[in-house]
């Protein structure tokens, strides 16, 4: 029974292996001009909404066994990327956020790898964000600013 129990274990990190190498490979497809109706037929799926969909929960996924691995550092990294996450709710829900100040696309993109990103990645990822976020000043919306300002704070914990 103890082996069957390893192998079950085996099972699992060998999925998650696979998830992360077929998240990458969507991602790559994508970057390199395949659309997600392509997508879906090498993926034997039936829709290209079926292989939007298989990504977002392999994302999902992938961000739970960030978060899940982050409770093996200090509570200072978890605050760290929960400010980050916040942002980036944030940053989906403003369709103009990329036109509101100079570096605002930068920080969108940093903000995505910033969520994926190790422990020591993620500090010094959400060290440029925040420098970002500071430079925009007054063309930052006012209702980013407490999300902002959640990211200082948690950053300021760890210094």
């Amino acid at each position: 029974m103890t082996a069957e129990l390893a192998q079950l274990a085996d099972v699992r990190a060998t999925r998650a292996r696979l998830d992360e190498q077929e998240l990458e490979l969507i991602d790559r497809a994508r970057h390199g001009g395949a659309t997600w109706a392509q997508i879906a037929t090498a993926l034997g799926l039936s829709s290209r909404q079926a292989a939007e969909q298989r990504r977002q929960r392999l994302v999902a996924a992938q961000r739970a066994r960030r978060q899940h691995l982050d409770l093996d550092y200090s509570p200072r990294i978890v605050a760290v990327r929960a400010a980050v996450a916040d942002l980036g709710r944030w940053i989906a829900a403003d369709r103009r956020w990329d036109t509101r100040f100079r570096r605002a696309a930068l920080v969108r993109s940093t903000v995505d790898a910033a969520l994926d990103a190790a422990p020591g990645s993620l500090y010094a990822l959400a060290l440029h964000l925040a420098a970002d976020l500071g430079e925009a000043g007054d063309r930052l919306p006012a209702a980013a600013r407490p999300v902002a300002g959640r990211l200082d704070s948690a950053l300021s914990m760890i210094r």
